[in-house]
């Protein structure tokens, strides 16, 4: 059986440190692995009218990060069950996260003991309200890398 993890990533190659000590955690293979990114949803009624989550993502996104994605799905492919997927959540409250939590059919979350997500205006940082989830919470510790390191640098700082 398919074993599925939330992991909250703020789109930088930091944070996907997380995931590979998830990765390297779990035991069992078939795993499926959710990268959620929190941000705030426009109000604009242009902006929601052409809404499109995957162009959002493409925008969001960069090479580094993709690269370090592609990375770590070749070294875990063993363990993975089909891609790693991004999914924006933009809920505000605990009701919101439980829906998406459960329309992804996640089993448990990892969450970072020491990195702080980097947000912007436009996004949030979703811990607190993981926080209140009654899903088994695991916190993955790392040492953190200082913030002025380009991305390509601590795409590199990732694996080793």
């Amino acid at each position: 059986m398919a074993h599925t993890i939330l992991v909250p990533t703020d789109l930088r190659v930091a944070s996907l440190n997380t995931l590979k000590l998830a990765l390297d955690f779990i035991e069992e293979s078939n795993v499926r692995v959710v990268l959620m990114y929190a941000e705030y949803l426009d109000s604009s009624i242009t902006d929601l009218l052409f809404y499109s989550r995957k162009s959002r993502v493409s925008n969001t996104v960069t090479d580094e990060f993709k690269e370090a994605l592609e990375i770590l799905r070749n070294r875990f492919e063993g363990k993975l069950l089909g891609n790693i997927v991004i999914e924006r959540f933009h809920g505000y409250n605990s009701n919101a996260l439980s829906n998406f939590v459960d329309a992804h059919k996640a089993d448990s979350v990892f969450l970072p003991k020491s990195y702080q997500l980097v947000t912007s205006s436009k996004s949030f940082n979703p811990i607190p309200l993981i926080s209140k989830l009654k899903l088994p919470i695991n916190y993955m510790d790392w040492q953190s890398t200082p913030g002025n390191i380009t991305e390509r640098e601590q795409l590199t700082a990732l694996f080793t």
